[in-house]
């Protein structure tokens, strides 16, 4: 039995883009074998929702992680899942290696001789630029130091070019990754695949009859993120607009539901007292998933304020479609792949990135017109459900690529 292997340094299930496209490609009639690393009381094999996965190492842990890591950089060889993989091909037969993301390409393209059909390389974001904006706000020199060393981003953008000109087939996360590729590495537009970060229609189910929420205030006008933190999300930007949104808007209120590394929600809490809004700004924390959509739901605006960078400008989360089918009223940074879905169907509001007046002016436009942009939560809602901004459209892509690969 021959299968398509997905390697990612990451837990699976819990990396929703390689979930999703496991689990298209199975439904599909293909047969899907993900490996990842496993941490303690993981099981070594097990099978979700059809999907094969095979655990390699006992104990992963986040030191092992960032030692390996480091051995990568320099060497373009990841020790653990080399040897992981050797033992993956001693019992699988393999077609197809699917590689997710930049840092593993150099050590599956070990395995070039021993894959039977192609090499495919996912790139989830720009991995180089994103090194850029990931440890701005460290505190550590030591860390600072060794990132600067191991985690260069002219060092990681020659891997880029290196691996992408290798690979026999590039997946790229949105269009804009995909002229980047090109315009930046004369990659062949051939080669070139985009396969986006949607969500299923199926989400909706999450909020019908769904109150399961305790963390908005329904007296408040609540301006909601949900996400990861970091110096690229633009939650900086978020919050130094809020002075200037309680002077008209004096209920308002930002809630942040997720959470960041310790030095991020230092950096994060120290602008919350240098602007005075202990009870204006709510770090909320990690929620449960379950309790995600509720939120999405009952907030009055629901935002994405990431920076505009070459990182942002080259990825897009799948908050964006979630909140989309929540028929919640949408706000986002100008970042290209952001602002093209939004103006595209009118889904919502966008305000020029990095610039905290014109979020507060923004905000202040919806809550002084709040009924008139009912129309963009429904265009919002519309373009996911039946304008294709979906993922059963864009897994399609996906299925139909293996299938003209397996010819």
């Amino acid at each position: 039995m021959s299968y398509i292997c997905m390697v990612v340094d990451g837990a699976y299930p819990n990396d929703i883009r390689v979930r999703k496209e496991a689990e298209a490609l199975v439904k599909n009639g293909k047969k899907v074998l993900v490996v990842c690393p496993r941490k303690r009381n993981d099981a070594q094999k097990e099978t979700v929702n059809g999907v094969q996965i095979f655990r390699i190492g006992k104990n992963y842990t986040f030191f092992k992680k960032g030692v390996y890591d480091v051995i990568e950089s320099v060497f373009n060889f990841h020790p653990f899942f080399y040897f992981g993989l050797k033992k993956v091909f001693k019992k699988y037969k393999i077609d197809f290696l699917q590689v997710h993301d930049l840092p593993l390409a150099g050590t599956c393209y070990l395995f070039k001789s021993k894959v039977d059909k192609k090499l495919l390389l996912d790139l989830h974001e720009n991995f180089p630029e994103a090194l850029k904006t990931w440890f701005l706000w460290k505190k550590s020199s030591f860390l600072k130091l060794k990132n600067q060393i191991f985690m260069n981003p002219k060092h990681w953008s020659k891997k880029e070019e290196k691996y992408c000109k290798k690979y026999d087939v590039v997946i790229c996360v949105v269009e804009e990754m995909k002229t980047k590729l090109i315009s930046k590495f004369a990659i062949d537009e051939k080669k070139l695949v985009v396969v986006s970060n949607h969500e299923e229609k199926a989400f909706v189910s999450n909020f019908e009859n769904n109150t399961n929420q305790n963390c908005i205030d329904a007296n408040k006008f609540s301006i909601t993120y949900v996400g990861g933190f970091g110096p690229h999300r633009g939650l900086d930007t978020a919050i130094e607009g809020m002075p200037e949104i309680l002077k008209t808007c004096t209920n308002a209120k930002l809630y942040l539901v997720g959470k960041g590394s310790t030095d991020v929600q230092e950096k994060l809490e120290s602008l919350i007292i240098e602007n005075n809004l202990q009870q204006a700004v709510e770090i909320v924390g990690y929620r449960p998933f379950k309790e995600v959509a509720a939120i999405m739901q009952v907030s009055k605006i629901n935002i994405i304020p990431h920076k505009s960078d070459e990182h942002t400008n080259n990825t897009i989360p799948h908050k964006l479609f979630q909140i989309m089918l929540s028929k919640s009223l949408l706000l986002v940074s100008s970042c290209a792949p952001l602002k093209r879905i939004v103006e595209k169907y009118d889904a919502g509001l966008v305000f020029e990135a990095n610039n905290a007046a014109d979020f507060s002016a923004k905000v202040l436009e919806a809550y002084q017109n709040y009924e008139a942009m009912k129309p963009k939560m429904d265009k919002a809602y519309d373009a996911v459900v039946n304008k294709g901004e979906n993922w059963e459209s864009e897994s399609m892509k996906l299925v139909e690529l293996y299938n003209s690969l397996s010819v």
